[in-house]
């Protein structure tokens, strides 16, 4: 089969192939070089590809890389620096690779995979051993058929060593090279990369390999032997991919879910948000601080009150029988006093990951009938794909919505959000994904409670919906709050038959209603909003002393803007001396700035 090439394309494998000449013109055995996985399927499809991997079949890929950077210096060609990326056999990243640009294009370079698996080795000067395998032995490596082609630099020819991957290619098939059970053992990523291709290409995942999926040890595996960084960014690129749906479906039938989104660890996870407050956490807190002796107290302790206390089985681990430590001991004690706190079934901590499924399925059918276009800004429409991937993760995540845990802080136990855990320590994404999707979901109750009052009465004004829509548009939200219309929609849906078109436009006609007046009294930039006078001037204007007042004034300040939208700074600044500075004046919160 012919694969065409671009112009660049065409430059870099001249450059290659004179780099391989130019070995040999050293003296020393020329190498093979051929186009290894993703790129190779990509062009056979007729998709541009700059997935562009080099495989050489007689030498380390960074050994090649530093060749091809001394002959395109020596020739005076655009190359970058070349870097090495050590493997990690303890994290089933087996091949070292080394990575650069040629002519502006990314190109990773790895030798030919082999049979046998790479070893930690101290003795060996990269602290692993290295095999070499042949392009046969590399293609029944790889993880699915169709990326196991190669195409030959030097022939400019495909070449199918496992006998199947142009076949499965015309058939959209997904299929390991050898059983499945041996290429899941080689690196059990392999089950979620099995998903995202399915997904991306919309092929059919062959049934023994389906069958090796849901194998418990494979999925044990995957649990424990692959790091989560490498989970999440294959999450990362489902969600990214051509159809979200049906890798979560797949997620979500193949009992991978709960590996995926891994929750913290049993017995931190301690209540419900709605079920226990707060203040209320707070106040177990204080007692426990209460009952606890001092940091100083605890330093004084003597041997024999310890050795007392290593006897005590509130003191010990249960899997270690060692002594732990207070913040620990704090840690077992809020979540034994708060889980008996939590006694009734609709409170207890087990979540029910069938509502992921109904969420992801009401995101994909609003998003496909645009439905949300009658609930958010124009501009927002059609949502861009890093918005898209956002409600995809907050649909995900929806049974945690309400999960607390408690962690660690220096000294302090405190509580957060399930999914501040799932994020950051299980998917190791990004800052604003844990801030946005976290937002998102304290976000609903709110929001829902809000459209109803607003749909119910018809009477409410802009300063109602302005102080909203200011909470929602708050850090880290900012320009995307319209998200959080979306998610407190597919909250309110996702446990509606799907079929029943009739609620489900009912509550539709709400949201429309909301937004209508959001749009009627020209809210729709409410992000870009900025309280007209700030505390210090207001204070000043008042002749207060800066403190905890400060915070009612400016809410003063700001229901006066939203109230007046056309308002001056200085009508603002005279209804605050003359409307509002008795007013202050009495309150208990006030330091009055003293005259002379």
């Amino acid at each position: 089969m012919k694969i065409n090439l671009t112009e660049n394309e065409n430059k870099i494998f001249n450059i290659l192939r004179n780099v391989s000449n130019y070995i040999k013109e050293k003296g020393k055995e020329k190498p093979t070089l051929r186009i290894a996985g993703g790129w190779v399927r990509d062009k056979l499809l007729g998709l541009e590809s700059n997935d562009i991997d080099v495989a050489v079949d007689n030498m380390m890929g960074y050994d090649f890389a530093l060749i091809v950077r001394e002959y395109m210096l020596n020739n005076n060609l655009e190359v970058s620096h070349m870097a090495r990326v050590a493997a990690n056999p303890e994290k089933n990243k087996n091949m070292e690779t080394a990575t650069g640009k040629v002519l502006g294009q990314s190109i990773d370079f790895v030798n030919l995979r082999s049979d046998k698996p790479t070893i930690t080795d101290n003795s060996e000067p990269n602290g692993y051993s290295v095999q070499y395998g042949t392009p046969e032995v590399d293609a029944s490596r790889r993880d699915i058929t169709i990326n196991a082609l190669f195409y030959n630099i030097q022939t400019q020819e495909v070449e199918d060593f496992t006998k199947m991957g142009i076949q499965d290619l015309k058939d959209k098939i997904i299929r390991t090279p050898l059983s499945p059970y041996e290429t899941f053992n080689d690196d059990p990523l392999r089950t979620l990369r099995v998903i995202r291709f399915a997904s991306h290409f919309d092929y059919t995942i062959e049934s023994t390999t389906l069958k090796a999926i849901k194998d418990k040890e494979i999925q044990e595996m995957l649990s424990t032997r692959t790091s989560r960084s490498r989970i999440g960014e294959e999450l990362n690129k489902m969600l990214n991919g051509n159809d979200p749906l049906k890798a979560c479906e797949y997620l979500y039938d193949l009992n991978l879910y709960k590996i995926v989104f891994a929750r913290p660890p049993e017995n931190t996870v301690v209540t419900i948000r709605s079920a226990l407050s707060k203040a209320q956490v707070k106040e177990i807190q204080d007692q426990i601080q209460k009952k606890g002796k001092s940091k100083k107290e605890m330093n004084t302790l003597s041997t024999e009150q310890n050795n007392q206390k290593a006897k005590e089985p509130s003191q010990l681990s249960s899997d270690t029988n060692t002594l732990i430590s207070p913040t620990e001991e704090k840690i077992i004690h809020l979540t034994q006093t708060v889980e008996s706190v939590l006694s009734t079934k609709d409170t207890k901590s087990d979540i029910d990951i069938t509502i992921s499924l109904k969420a992801v399925r009401a995101l994909n059918k609003i998003l496909n009938n645009e439905m949300y276009t009658s609930f958010i800004p124009k501009d927002y429409c059609p949502l861009n794909k890093k918005y898209v991937r956002f409600l995809y993760l907050a649909c995900l995540l929806i049974p945690y919505k309400k999960i607390t845990f408690l962690e660690k802080r220096r000294e302090a136990v405190k509580t957060a959000p399930a999914t501040v855990y799932i994020i950051r320590d299980a998917l190791t994404f990004s800052r604003e994904d844990i801030d946005t999707i976290s937002k998102l979901h304290a976000l609903i109750p709110d929001s829902q409670n809000v459209i109803k009052e607003s749909y119910e009465s018809k009477d409410k004004d802009r300063e109602f919906y302005g102080h909203h829509l200011l909470n929602a548009a708050a850090s880290p939200i900012k320009e995307k709050w319209p998200l959080s219309l979306i998610v407190s929609f597919i909250d309110e849906i996702c446990n509606v038959e799907i079929e029943n078109e009739k609620e489900i436009q009912a509550i539709h006609k709400k949201y429309s209603y909301f937004f209508d007046n959001i749009k009627k009294y020209n809210l729709e930039d409410i992000h870009h909003f900025q309280p007209i006078l700030n505390g210090k001037v207001a204070c000043k204007l008042l002749n207060l002393k800066a403190g905890p007042i400060v915070g009612d004034i400016l809410k003063a300040v700001i229901s006066w803007q939203l109230r007046n939208p056309n308002g001056t700074k200085e009508e603002c600044e005279t209804w605050l001396k003359e409307d509002m500075k008795e007013k202050f004046d009495k309150s208990p919160q006030v330091k009055k700035i003293k005259s002379f």
